[in-house]
C-alpha cells in the first residue's frame, strides 16, 4: 500500500440425451462424450491444472488465544511507517491498538491527546502524533510465491462519517526489490454518505512506485457496504494471473494478456501486510465527523496453495 503509492469454470458439454432404438444415435454420444473428456483433459494438461488438484490450506491464524500470535506476525511499534504518502498515525503494538479476543483480531485507530511522540522521525509532529493505529506483517516469518490470501473482516468505513480511514490487506516481495505489490483489499473512508466509496473495495496491481507499468486497479461494490458486516475478501495468484473475489465472488482478473509484466514483477515469495491507516495523499486527513476510535476487525486469515 504506502511502498508503491508514495510516488468461471467452464465444464465439458453436456451430450445430447440418446434416442431408444437407433445404435448410431448411442454411438455419436459416446464419440461425443469421448471428445469432450479429451478437451478437458488436454486443457488441464495446457494449463497445469491437476482435475485432481485443489486450493490446499498452508497458513491461517484464527485469533483464538488473547494475545497476537507474534511467531506469525510482526506488529510495527512506534513507527512512523507510510509518512512518506504522508499519513498522520504512529503505529502502535499496544493493546489499545493491537487486540485479540473473542477469537477476533481488531486493528484500531484513536485520537491521541496528549499527541504521542513516534520513534525518530516526527519532523511534521515536533510535538508528537494526534492519531495512533496498526499495522501487522508476516515479513521475515511467512512469504509465499502462488497461492489463495483471503481475510473476513469487518472495516470501520461508516458512510459519510470515516474520512480519512485506510483499511487494507496486501502483499509485498519478500526480497525487497520494491517490485510487485498486491493489494487484495484497500478502501477510503467518506465524509459524504453518498459518495460511492462507501459501498466499495479497491483491487490494485502494481509493477512498481516508478511508473514503469500503469497500475492495474478496479473497485469492486460490497453488498451492503464493507461496514455493513463481516466480508470475505481474497486473491488467487497463480502462474500469470491473479483473480480477486469479494465473498466468494470474483470480481477482477489481470493476466498476461493486459499486464504482461506480471510474471516479472512476481517472481519470487511475497508477504501479507495487514493494516488500518489514518490519513494520507488518499484518503486525505479525518475530520470532526469521522468516527474514532475506529476498529477494523478481522476474524480471520488464511492463505492456500494449489496442491
Amino acid at each position: 500500500m504506502d511502498d508503491l503509492r508514495s510516488a468461471q469454470h467452464d465444464s465439458a458439454p453436456e451430450a445430447p440425451a440418446p434416442s431408444r432404438g437407433k445404435p448410431g444415435r448411442w454411438l455419436a454420444v459416446a464419440v461425443l462424450a469421448l471428445l469432450a473428456l479429451a478437451a478437458t483433459v488436454t486443457a488441464a494438461a495446457v494449463f497445469g491444472q491437476d482435475s485432481k488438484a485443489s486450493w490446499q490450506l498452508v497458513w491461517s491464524d484464527d485469533f483464538n488465544g488473547s494475545t497476537l500470535d507474534e511467531s506469525k506476525w510482526n506488529a510495527e511499534d512506534h513507527s512512523t511507517f507510510g509518512e512518506g504518502n504522508l499519513e498522520l498515525a504512529c503505529l502502535m503494538k499496544r493493546s489499545k491498538n493491537v487486540e485479540v479476543a473473542g477469537g477476533m483480531l481488531t486493528l484500531r485507530a484513536a485520537r491521541e491527546n496528549p499527541p504521542v511522540i513516534c520513534g525518530d522521525k516526527d519532523s511534521r509532529f515536533p510535538r508528537g502524533r494526534s492519531y495512533t493505529s496498526a499495522m501487522l506483517s508476516t515479513e521475515g516469518k511467512a512469504a509465499w510465491h502462488h497461492g489463495r490470501f483471503e481475510m473476513r473482516a469487518k472495516l470501520p468505513l461508516a458512510a459519510g462519517k470515516s474520512k480519512g480511514l485506510w483499511p487494507a490487506f496486501w502483499m509485498r516481495p519478500a526480497n525487497g526489490s520494491g517490485d510487485g505489490e498486491l493489494d487484495i483489499m484497500e478502501a477510503i473512508g467518506t465524509g459524504d454518505s453518498q459518495d460511492p466509496e462507501a459501498g466499495s473495495v479497491h483491487h490494485t496491481l502494481w509493477y512498481d512506485g516508478k511508473g514503469t507499468f500503469a497500475k492495474q486497479s478496479y473497485s469492486a461494490p460490497v453488498k451492503g457496504g464493507p461496514a455493513s458486516g463481516f466480508h470475505t475478501y481474497a486473491a488467487e495468484w497463480q502462474s500469470g494471473v491473479v483473480r480477486w473475489y469479494v465473498d466468494g465472488q470474483l470480481t477482477f482478473e489481470r493476466d498476461r494478456a493486459n499486464a504482461p509484466w506480471i510474471d516479472e514483477a512476481f517472481a519470487g515469495e511475497f508477504f501479507l501486510r495487514l493494516n488500518l491507516a489514518v490519513g494520507g495523499r488518499w484518503p486525505g486527513s479525518p475530520n470532526s465527523e469521522t468516527g474514532l476510535p475506529a476498529d477494523m476487525v478481522v476474524d480471520w486469515v488464511k492463505v492456500s496453495q494449489w496442491r
